[in-house]
């Protein structure tokens, strides 16, 4: 299953220990069955030292200990941010907040396994495992798509020159002329000489960040300054990214065209019927990695940090700051949803207000 992220929850554990049984920390001699004189101590001893042994067994399988003390956190399933007495937190914490948030809509089930765990044990492993499922998930993605990146650039015309290789990106990135002109950012031109040569060396005028929309987020990677948003989210190739990963390889043949999609596709298996940001943002991670000339994944690939660019396309899509912001995102959206899904599709992702319209009217005139 692939995960839009990397999905970091910290945990809080309870402060109180409980007693764990090791071959290298063996019972204290005040609690051994063999220092014991009457055979009343002796049994009682011995009921402790079962009942430790069963939670430490609990422990290990995954279960709770009914003495366990709780955190109040884990076992109301709030946050800190609840808290009126501390309300400052950092847009990383705010940030991490939200993202658990969006688990919980995701995977309404974590609330009730926050709840009914109180030492967070259990808790603790789902969330590994679904840190391992993302990073799993994304590995696989950036496989496919390193071989999907190199069949549609070498069928593009006029083809790369050199070819792009399939399975070696030594010669991507900014070492190819078709790859480099896409991750250039708009701020510079990869015509410019001056430029080109500025991100070869890499002089501090022509640094290559996440604080940069690479050409390839906007629509035939024309940026405008005047109208820096016109375009923006339309490239072609991250179109195709986002149906390769999430509808089919196949749907990614045509950007142009919508639904086109298999019974085991990713969106199917999730119950995707709309497209989320945090999806498109993935999407746009991954095609840049794809692009680059970066063997395997790493967060920073040189001065491009991929957690702060994908950071940076959600912020742009769910904390838009004023209302005529919201609209265009709201309306980009649904441009979005039209080229995934289809038109057919539209009272999904944008369904009317049933209030504006005749049946709501007749019914409230209806005397």
């Amino acid at each position: 299953m692939t995960q839009p992220f990397h999905i970091d929850i910290k945990i809080q554990s309870s402060k109180a220990q409980p007693y764990r049984y090791s071959p290298f920390h063996p019972t204290p001699m005040s609690q051994s069955p063999h220092n014991l004189n009457t055979p009343d101590d002796h049994n009682a001893a011995l009921k402790q030292h079962i009942a430790a042994l069963e939670d430490q067994n609990a422990e290990l399988r995954g279960e709770s200990s009914p003495k366990s003390c709780g955190d109040p956190y884990l076992m109301t399933g709030t946050s800190m941010y609840d808290d009126d007495d501390d309300p400052q937190h950092t847009e990383e914490e705010e940030r991490t907040y939200q993202s658990f948030q969006q688990l919980l809509r995701w995977v309404p089930t974590v609330r009730g396994l926050i709840s009914s765990q109180p030492d967070g044990h259990q808790l603790s492993i789902a969330y590994q495992k679904l840190n391992r499922g993302a990073n799993s998930a994304r590995g696989d993605d950036a496989a496919s798509m390193k071989l999907a990146v190199a069949s549609w650039l070498n069928e593009s015309s006029p083809p790369p020159n050199p070819p792009i290789h399939s399975h070696d990106k030594t010669g991507c990135g900014f070492y190819n002329d078709v790859t480099a002109k896409l991750l250039c950012p708009v701020d510079f031109k990869w015509a410019d000489t001056v430029a080109k040569e500025g991100i070869w060396n890499y002089e501090p005028n022509f640094q290559v960040t996440a604080h940069s929309w690479p050409s390839f987020l906007y629509r035939d990677g024309e940026y405008d300054m005047d109208d820096p948003t016109k375009g923006l989210f339309k490239g072609s190739f991250l179109i195709r990214t986002f149906k390769h990963i999430f509808t089919s390889p196949s749907s990614a043949a045509d950007a142009t065209q919508g639904e086109r999609r298999t019974w085991s596709d990713v969106a199917t298996l999730l119950g995707m019927r709309s497209v989320q940001p945090r999806a498109i943002a993935y999407s746009a991670v991954q095609l840049w990695f794809a692009l680059s000339s970066c063997g395997s994944w790493r967060n920073i690939n040189d001065d491009f940090e991929h957690d702060q660019f994908y950071v940076y396309i959600v912020d742009y899509f769910e904390n838009p700051p004023t209302p005529t912001a919201k609209a265009s995102v709201d309306a980009l959206l649904v441009w979005w949803n039209r080229k995934v899904f289809g038109p057919h599709s539209v009272s999904t992702y944008s369904p009317q207000v049933a209030a504006h319209y005749s049946v709501a009217n007749t019914s409230a005139k209806h005397y």
